[in-house]
């Protein structure tokens, strides 16, 4: 039997298809279909074989769920480019004239006005793509699990990614992707207490511990006697809803002033998120490179540059 030629991640998918196909009695219905795919298959060509997949349920649920609703979501992504191009641009011009660095995140009431809600209008409409894509390809059900009930969805999905791509998928396992939803998720514990910039963050590993620092990018002031001056934004930490983020806690500490490293006060965990050895710091302040996050001009009428 061959194996269809295909790039990341269709190869592992593949071969663990070839490997349910292999320790079956019989060649399954759709082995013939799936065999003839090729690295010039289009989307289309794929889903219409991973349903067929589903329909005789040769793999588990989850696994063909999986299958199915990655493809529709590839297949959406299409759509998508015309009907989320307004906010995707829109959202682009705030950030770059705000300065906010790829994976860069606002914390809670920090962010320039009106960007919060152009982001949340963003994701509903990216939604109503795939769930509308979803129905167009045959999967009803689907679409209404999506809309209405999004966290078994994502259940099923997460536990079909599992079964093709082991208990952490190669995406997951990206520091790109976990840290930028640990960096989202303690952005979502801080209440900025006066004008600031996106939250900064400065991460390594060494010996399968992850050490990240976390902390406000300092304000530079705008006009009168205080041009040019920068200071530290004010902000309140949640310390039961930091704490909640994490898969399991070694240790966690207030240090006051951060002798003899000179980082300042900070609050340090150590434990496990995501799977991860991590040693997270949220600090008070900034390291002393670090550039302004935000320019609030102290003049006009509280307009942001």
């Amino acid at each position: 039997m061959n194996t269809p030629h295909s790039d990341q991640p269709d190869n592992q998918i593949d071969a663990k298809l070839q490997a349910v196909a292999v320790a079956l009695a019989a060649p399954p219905p759709w082995c013939d279909a799936w065999s003839k795919l090729t690295e010039a298959s289009s989307d289309e060509e794929r889903r219409a074989v991973y349903q067929a997949i589903r329909r005789n349920g040769t793999l588990p649920e989850e696994a063909s769920f999986f299958l199915v609703s990655t493809l529709v979501d590839r297949i959406a992504l299409q759509d998508a480019d015309y009907a989320l191009r307004s906010y995707e641009d829109r959202m682009k011009a705030i950030e770059e004239e705000y300065r906010l660095g790829e994976g860069g995140v606002w914390p809670a009431g920090a962010a320039p006005a009106g960007y919060e809600a152009l982001r949340q209008k963003y994701y509903r409409a990216w939604d109503e793509v795939f769930a509308r894509k979803l129905k167009e390809c045959g999967e009803p059900e689907m679409a209404r699990l999506f809309r209405h009930d999004k966290a078994q969805f994502n259940r099923l999905s997460d536990a079909g990614r599992r079964y093709f791509f082991g208990p952490e998928s190669d995406a997951e396992s990206l520091p790109a992707v976990w840290l930028r939803g640990l960096v989202e998720a303690v952005a979502g514990c801080i209440e900025a207490d006066s004008a600031m910039g996106p939250l900064g963050y400065r991460y390594g590993e060494e010996d399968d511990l992850w050490q990240i620092d976390l902390y406000p990018t300092p304000v530079e002031l705008l006009g009168g006697a205080v041009d040019g001056e920068v200071v530290d934004p004010g902000f309140t930490l949640d310390i039961e809803q930091f704490r909640g983020l994490f898969d399991r806690i070694d240790a966690l500490a207030w240090q006051s002033l951060g002798f003899p490293f000179g980082e300042g006060p900070q609050m340090a965990v150590e434990g496990v998120y995501r799977g991860h050895h991590v040693f997270v710091q949220v600090l008070a302040y900034a390291p002393d490179d670090e550039e302004a996050g935000r320019r609030p001009d102290t003049i006009d009428s509280g307009v942001d540059r």
